[in-house]
């Protein structure tokens, strides 16, 4: 009877863990797809840099689920560090691009080129989390 409970258990606790993945999945998924409709309403490069930012905290917003859900006694470090990445990525990429001197639309390429960086880190980091709690 211990072996059956023990099993059952276990089995429940897998498709849990499956389940989580799945709506993280989806969640991933309803982002990217208001990411794609969002971006053919974008005119301008400040309208461009809005819908990555909204697309980045959409999945900020998923890796906070995963954090707070799995990550209990280090929930704060772990979130600091991810947001202190994600941060730096943009500012790398808006450092190593930013030229000396400037043509008119520098600043909105770089500006793109940076929150475009922060998404992917974000991305990134949102991937390796899930992978990791397979």
């Amino acid at each position: 009877m211990k072996k059956l409970l023990f099993v059952f258990c276990m089995f429940t606790a897998l498709s849990h863990v499956a389940f989580a993945k799945s709506d993280y999945i989806a969640m991933m998924q309803d982002c990217d797809t208001e990411y794609e409709n969002a971006s053919k309403r974008a005119n301008t490069a400040i309208e461009i840099v809005q819908v990555i930012d909204a697309h980045t905290e959409c999945y900020k917003a998923i890796v906070s689920e995963i954090i707070t859900a799995k990550y209990k006694q280090n929930h704060e470090g772990m979130w600091n560090n991810f947001i202190q990445y994600t941060d730096s990525a943009a500012d790398a990429t808006s450092y190593i691009q930013r030229p000396d001197s400037c043509y008119p639309q520098c600043g909105s390429i770089i500006g793109i080129n940076a929150a475009t960086s922060k998404f992917d880190a974000a991305k990134q980091y949102l991937e390796q989390l899930m992978s990791m709690n397979q």
